[in-house]
């Protein structure tokens, strides 16, 4: 009887996890861990480049950059470009060059390829207070890229050719970076998630009740005849 218990509750468990595995494979999209300047910082030297740190590996499937884009605009509300070149991908890590302008909010938007193929975009911002006798740039009025991203809450897949020709699938033409909240399929992944936590609890619940049934149950005696009494 107790191993029908431990392997009952070997295959409850086994069926949990296979339940669980289609959540971890969902949130398999690449994420912003770190960056230089980090979010809502203040920036009071001169800075020259933005870098971003990624926790997988940043794709460049078109061998030229064109896959991945980072643009930074401002001042506060401005919409002029201070990226003085296109992103540049390294394993982790996806960086630009910068000239900022004078003081004030800028925006950091990005697009990237991420590890599973999909894209991934958002936005942040930080504070730029230049110290004494920086030369403030003028900016540009679009990326030198030829294009900026608009970030969605939905990923799709990247896209997959070659050259100069290719081009990220969520990229627009002469619009401005807005913050959105980072990529992702949200909606599907808490719908996975829920379905394999009430998996769980049913398979929980089930070997609790296995468990209580079993102790309840009397234990089966062999019953012996009676002795006979001694004859007067």
């Amino acid at each position: 009887m107790r191993n029908r218990l431990i392997a009952a509750a070997a295959g409850i468990a086994a069926a949990a996890a296979l339940a669980l595995a289609p959540a971890a494979a969902a949130d398999a999209h690449d994420y912003l861990v770190g960056s230089d300047p980090s979010a809502d910082s203040t920036v009071t030297s001169q800075l020259d480049s933005v870098s971003l740190t990624f926790n997988d590996r940043v794709l460049d499937l078109s061998g030229n950059g064109s896959t991945n884009l980072l643009t930074v605009t401002g001042p506060d509300s401005g919409t002029r470009h201070f990226e003085t070149g296109c992103a540049t991908a390294a394993d982790t890590k996806l960086s630009a060059p910068v000239a900022l302008g004078s003081a004030g909010t800028y925006t950091v938007t990005y697009q990237i390829v991420s590890a599973d193929g999909h894209t991934v975009s958002s936005s942040y911002t930080f504070t730029y207070q230049p110290p004494a006798g920086a030369t403030a740039a003028d900016g540009s009025a679009s990326t030198p890229c030829g294009a900026t991203t608009t970030p969605s809450s939905t990923s799709a897949p990247a896209a997959t050719g070659s050259g100069s020709g290719a081009t990220s699938p969520a990229t627009a033409t002469a619009s401005t970076p807005q913050p959105t909240a980072a990529a992702g399929s949200g909606t599907d992944l808490g719908l996975v998630i829920g379905i394999a936590i009430a998996i769980v609890v049913l398979a929980i619940i089930g070997v609790v009740i296995v468990l209580l049934t079993a102790r309840r149950k009397p234990p089966t005696t062999t019953e012996t005849p009676d002795s006979e009494e001694p004859k007067e």
